[in-house]
């Protein structure tokens, strides 16, 4: 596949990019005390929290710093010249954010189910759906917000709104029940939160298909996006 091609020499310059690795590797293990502070140490809530985190952080502040930092170097425009399609190298450009992403909730959801003793969700294929639309829409949004960041260090300040509203509102550091019923139906349809409830569907049932239709029109609402507004050629 020749979105795997450019995805390897993305990896390549991945890890040499020392920002990309804390934000990736780090970060996420700095702020497990935090979430097992406000999980109160139970395995599926720090297993859900970790997941979101690493979403937010290792796939779409990540990616919009590649996204940028590409078009700024000409290689999306060279790379647009030649055979690969633009979805090819969409892709090929998120995938090593993708890998890596997965493997550390893959990773940490196996260090936290054994030392917690997490029972195994009894109906994982949720899990498995909310974390596969979660990086599909990580992915659209980051390359949407790429559109409006001029240079890498902007990206800081452009992902800032969504990073806020993801974190914030997805009830991992205070319940939602806590805000006014209109505001937190609100909440519930920020892009983060239907994965969330995905994940935790996997091991305590309740209902699905609200989040799977938020989730399906986040990734819709996405790929109009980044249809209409993602730029190929430098901001310069």
């Amino acid at each position: 596949m020749r979105a795997v091609a450019v995805g390897q020499a993305e990896l390549t310059l991945f890890w040499r990019n020392k920002t990309a690795l804390f934000n990736s590797l780090a970060l996420p293990l700095l702020l497990a005390p935090a979430l097992m502070a406000a999980a109160n140490a139970e395995g599926k809530p720090l297993i859900v929290g970790l997941i979101g985190f690493v979403l937010v952080m290792a796939v779409y502040y990540n990616l919009v710093t590649t996204f940028v930092a590409r078009r700024e170097e000409l290689v999306l425009k060279r790379l647009r010249v030649g055979e690969l399609t633009d979805p090819e190298i969409l892709l090929g450009a998120s995938l090593p954010s993708v890998v890596v992403a997965l493997g550390q909730i893959v990773l940490f959801s196996a260090i936290v189910a054994v030392m917690t003793e997490v029972a195994v969700p009894t109906r994982p294929w949720f899990l498995v759906l909310g974390v596969a639309g979660g990086v599909a829409v990580f992915v659209l949004l980051a390359a949407a917000s790429s559109a409006f960041t001029r240079t890498v260090e902007m990206a800081q300040v452009t992902s800032l709104p969504i990073l806020v509203a993801c974190l914030l509102g997805s009830g991992l550091f205070f319940p939602l029940s806590m805000l006014p019923e209109g505001v937190a139906s609100a909440m519930r349809l920020l892009p983060l939160n239907p994965v969330l409830d995905l994940a935790r569907a996997g091991w305590d049932g309740g209902p699905v298909l609200q989040p799977m239709i938020v989730l399906a029109v986040w990734i819709v609402l996405g790929t109009y996006a980044v249809r209409r507004w993602f730029r190929w050629d430098p901001r310069r």
